[in-house]
């Protein structure tokens, strides 16, 4: 899935009560600490280019960054330590294993399959790619559907607290 609606649907899911910012940015992470940083890379030497690259143009350290940052077994465990640390953080950052499962199967083996189980094992599903047209929209009209119920419900419940304090 592209790393705008990683993050859309963290925030709606993790932090659509209070903390939709956080949620967020927990929903990008897995892709900012490995695609973001190449890029940071490649634009400060010149060699940045649109596109999806060659995966032989793309350096070991991002591989592994993205095996531990697209892990459920090492996210899992952060997550517990959040729960048990700092609760009131372990709910925006469900957006990171929601990421995870999200990217499962709108991955192929192609191209940076998911590595769900890693360090376990290095088993990946062959899925299909998110940047089918088709799944684009669907992804992302399914995301502007979701906002429209969570406005909708946020007006009513501040039309309800109009009427009881009048």
């Amino acid at each position: 899935m592209d790393t705008l609606a990683h993050g859309l649907w963290g925030g709606m899911i993790g932090g659509w009560k209070k903390r939709f910012g956080l949620a967020l940015l927990f929903g990008i992470a897995p892709d900012l600490l490995s695609f973001g940083a190449l890029t940071v890379v490649w634009v400060m030497q010149g060699q940045f280019q649109p596109g999806r690259p060659s995966v032989s143009t793309i350096p070991q350290w991002v591989h592994v960054s993205y095996d531990f940052t697209h892990s459920l077994v090492i996210i899992g465990a952060v997550w517990a330590a959040l729960w048990w640390w700092k609760h009131e953080l372990a709910v925006p950052f469900i957006a990171w294993p929601l990421h995870i499962l999200f990217d499962i199967p709108t991955h192929t083996r192609e191209f940076f399959p998911t590595p769900f189980l890693f360090p376990i094992s290095d088993y990946t599903f062959n899925g299909f790619s998110w940047g089918e047209r088709w799944f684009m929209i669907l992804n992302y009209s399914c995301l502007a559907a979701l906002s429209l119920f969570w406005a909708m419900n946020r007006y009513r419940r501040r039309k309800r607290g109009e009427r009881a304090g009048r």
